[in-house]
């Protein structure tokens, strides 16, 4: 089974939000595995751990719930989770 981490750049900023929209996507996504969203960052950046590239379906599941968001990267990651060498831009 493959393995992918996608970054987005988000317009999340409080704890509240941030929680309320990782539970709904793993209700909406079971590809969705891991997601964290570091309010630390001035970006703040979602990573999202997946077993599928689905970055099309995050963006407008963010964009639905009225957050901006805009796709940095992926990655995939080997069997046992280290990341590739090589990133998959979009």
């Amino acid at each position: 089974m493959k393995k992918y981490v996608l970054i987005f750049k988000t317009s999340i900023r409080t704890i509240l939000d941030r929680s309320h929209l990782i539970g709904k996507l793993y209700q909406v996504s079971k590809e969705v595995k891991f997601a964290t969203i570091d309010l630390d960052d001035e970006d703040f950046i979602l990573r999202v751990e997946s077993t599928k590239r689905n970055e099309d379906f995050i963006s407008r599941f963010l964009l639905l719930e009225g957050h901006s968001v805009i796709f940095l990267a992926a990655f995939e990651k080997d069997e046992l989770g280290r990341p590739l060498l090589q990133p998959a831009y979009y």
